[in-house]
């Protein structure tokens, strides 16, 4: 009983944290409502199909499971055990991809709902190669923790929570890193809050929702480890460009903004000059340009 009462306490923190941090953008419900059609048309406009895959597919999967196909989901558990005895690697495959606690689901699902952000930026070719190498590098790490953990403090852990977790955390170095931080408002007068703040809670609620969980999200750190051979940093590709092409007057050239861009979010509501302006300082990038409008 108290494992489930505190299970539904953590449930209910994580929805008032997403519901507070809606409060403190919108001043009306009419305006909450409107932000979050915005936010719904540009979900499926946004050139990501990964990770409309990746945040559609396992959610879909997770829900049946948990509501109609219960007897299923032992298939799906992340069983260490029966990975490193029986070497039942598809164990480690259902297990490292499906959640099969819906609170898990709903907080990985939001999180890559904001990280596809690095597939638009990068393209889909280059996201799934990181995905899939954060994916099988975190295995080992998991391995390699729970193996630690056993040989230094004598705790022998036979399974992990399921679902798409090591890549998740994985983003957030990224994220920290090469996402701007725009400030929105202040609680209290003292305590900032900023574009990064939601998901920066959903990590902690993610983090926070089970015993082990700290495992795959070290882990996750360790896939990150493909990340700078694979993208490497923004400024470094501008000023290899530069190098390559350098200006006559040693002025770099302005950034070209795509008409079709400006015109989709001069159909969400905002004014061309407010459009151009958004999509220069995000590098043309729509999904940046778009949340920094609305936070504005």
């Amino acid at each position: 009983m108290a494992v489930g009462l505190c299970r539904n306490l953590n449930l209910l923190f994580g929805a008032y944290c997403h519901l507070l941090f809606l409060a403190v953008h919108c001043s009306s419900v009419q305006q909450m409502l409107k932000k979050s059609f915005m936010v719904f048309t540009l979900i499926w406009t946004d050139k990501a199909p990964l990770s409309k895959s990746l945040l559609l597919v396992p959610s879909a999967i997770s829900i049946l499971l948990t509501l109609l196909f219960q007897h299923y989901q032992k298939f799906f558990a992340y069983n260490l055990q029966a990975v490193k005895e029986d070497f039942q690697i598809w164990r480690l495959v259902c297990g490292r991809t499906i959640c099969l606690d819906l609170k898990d689901t709903f907080c990985s699902s939001l999180l890559i709902y904001n990280f596809r952000i690095f597939e638009r930026r990068y393209g889909s070719r280059k996201f799934s190669s990181f995905l899939l190498g954060a994916w099988m590098l975190s295995a080992l790490f998991d391995l390699l923790l729970v193996e630690i953990t056993q040989y230094i403090f004598g705790i022998t852990i036979n399974s992990l929570p399921s679902g798409f977790l090591g890549p998740v955390f994985a983003l957030f170095v990224p994220f920290y890193s090469s996402i701007p931080r725009v400030q929105v408002t202040q609680v209290l007068g003292h305590f900032s809050i900023t574009n990064k703040s939601l998901v920066y809670i959903l990590g902690l609620q993610l983090l926070t929702s089970g015993s082990y969980i700290w495992i795959l999200a070290l882990s996750g750190l360790g896939g990150m480890i493909n990340w700078n051979r694979l993208f490497p940093p923004l400024r470094h590709r501008h000023n290899a460009n530069y190098q390559d092409h350098p200006s006559e007057q040693g002025i770099p050239p302005p950034t070209e903004v795509s008409e079709e861009q400006v015109a989709r979010l001069m159909e969400m509501g905002f004014s061309r000059g407010d459009a151009l302006e958004a999509l220069r300082a995000s590098n043309n990038d729509l999904n940046v340009a778009t949340n920094f409008l609305l936070q504005h």
